[in-house]
């Protein structure tokens, strides 16, 4: 004869099994230097910012994760506030320490700077409300060392006021074709996209583009940027943007310049922050006025 206490003891733990499979879902700002890395998302044979993510998170919560990012980024391209998000079936974790030791064992060119406990319905790239990227150049006559693999060099005087007028016809929702790769075009990949603002901003001999919008196409934020160098070198007129936006034609457009100088900076959410302080490039760029 089974017990009714039996019965109880049995039914609490399964009840209490079950509750230990339900995930638990977590947030994370990620910042990197994509110089040595083949981009963010798993390649087989190449070293990318997710598989140095995911073998942190399989070691420290002895438990194969997966994660998902707020816009994946290209080889050489680096993050401020890359978001990402996991589900874990681990409950006795206390986030502090979860970020302490996942920083511990990453190499020094990746770390996580915030987390927060997220609901199970967050998607770092779903539930992402808009995206920004920064790309900086270094506008002097002569190189300099301290900004290899972080800018993009350009040695020619650049007419800020001349990229600024031609990016006015950028804002706002487009057909952005002239400025992805051909390839992608050819594949019906849809190319529509909102650009919400371009702030042209010279700091010293910095030089920075920084674009907010919903998403970007690929190679879009360089092919952009290296078509405003053509307009802010005199090698185009400020109309050339609105031209090549219209004719939706990759061959309107300018240059893809290199990934070194492009950053991906900030994407926002209902339900998840980054705090202001721990980007304060983005917060100099947002509060300056030109």
């Amino acid at each position: 004869t089974v017990s009714l206490h039996c019965i109880e003891d049995s039914v609490t733990c399964n009840f209490k099994s079950r509750a230990a499979e339900v995930s638990i879902r977590i947030a994370f700002t990620v910042q990197y230097v994509g110089t040595d890395f083949f981009g963010f998302q798993l390649q087989k044979s190449e070293r990318t910012v997710q598989a140095e993510l995911e073998k942190a998170l399989a070691l420290v919560l002895r438990e194969r994760v997966r994660i998902y990012c707020s816009g994946r980024t290209d080889t050489g391209v680096h993050a401020l506030a890359q978001v990402v998000h996991l589900e874990t079936t681990n409950h006795d974790i206390e986030l502090h320490r979860l970020i302490y030791s996942l920083n511990a064992v990453m190499p020094n060119d990746v770390s996580i700077i915030h987390g927060q406990f997220v609901e199970a319905d967050f998607h770092a790239r779903f539930s992402c409300l808009g995206r920004e990227y920064i790309y900086k150049i270094v506008n002097a006559p002569y190189r300099m060392a301290d900004e290899f693999g972080s800018s993009y060099w350009v040695r020619q005087k650049l007419d800020i006021e001349a990229m600024r007028k031609a990016v006015e016809p950028l804002i706002g929702e487009f057909d952005f074709a002239a400025f992805t790769p051909s390839i992608h075009v050819r594949a019906n990949e849809i190319t529509i996209r909102r650009i919400d603002d371009i702030k042209i901003l010279q700091i010293g001999t910095h030089v920075y583009f920084h674009f907010c919008g919903s998403g970007f196409l690929h190679n879009m934020i360089r092919i952009l940027t290296g078509t405003l160098i053509e307009v802010g070198t005199g090698r185009a007129e400020p109309g050339k943007l609105k031209k090549a936006l219209e004719s939706k034609q990759r061959t309107e457009a300018g240059i893809t310049i290199p990934p070194q100088g492009l950053y991906f900076a900030y994407a926002k959410y209902k339900t998840y922050q980054t705090p202001a302080e721990l980007i304060p490039l983005r917060e100099i760029l947002l509060n300056r006025v030109y």
